[in-house]
């Protein structure tokens, strides 16, 4: 008989398609809608899947901040976060043989706190470490830069 972990959990997600490239999601009790911009076929319904992947990295990273944060006694105020992904878009249009996904992605965040450097360089290691959609971008090869800085009170 197979051991159960309780501690795997599953994540699940449903999807309806819409049309064209508008697609409803279902997760949990949420749902939402994603599509492309016109130019590409959609109509601009919702984000597009890789900017929904963007905003989950930034979640992702806000979430596990503030548990990290609240273990090693980190204090901020505020956070002003913000990511981006370079994507060739060549691969899609399968007019070149490149990878599909972002080729790097830069997260810059500045901590409104009187931290030391030292302290937010603990922190963003231990965040690093545990982020799971951070090493999702790390596992698949993607360079990630994180710009984390501190601002004074």
């Amino acid at each position: 008989m197979a051991q159960t972990n309780t501690e795997l959990r599953k994540v699940r997600a449903g999807s309806v398609w819409l049309g064209g490239t508008k697609t409803k999601q279902h997760v949990r009790d949420f749902s939402f809608i994603v599509d492309e911009p016109e130019k590409l076929g959609g109509t601009d319904a919702g984000p597009t899947p890789l900017e929904y992947v963007m905003g989950a990295f930034n979640g992702c990273l806000l979430v596990v901040i503030e548990i990290v944060a609240r273990e090693q006694q980190f204090h901020y105020e505020d956070i002003v976060l913000s990511s981006y992904g370079t994507v060739d878009r060549r691969g899609l249009f399968g007019t070149a043989d490149v990878s599909l996904h972002f080729q790097e992605v830069v997260n810059d965040i500045e901590f409104i706190s009187s931290e030391s450097p030292e302290r937010l360089q603990q922190l963003q290691a231990e965040v690093t470490k545990r982020c799971p959609m951070y090493n999702l971008y790390v596992d698949a090869g993607i360079q990630v830069q994180l710009n984390w800085s501190i601002k004074a009170q």
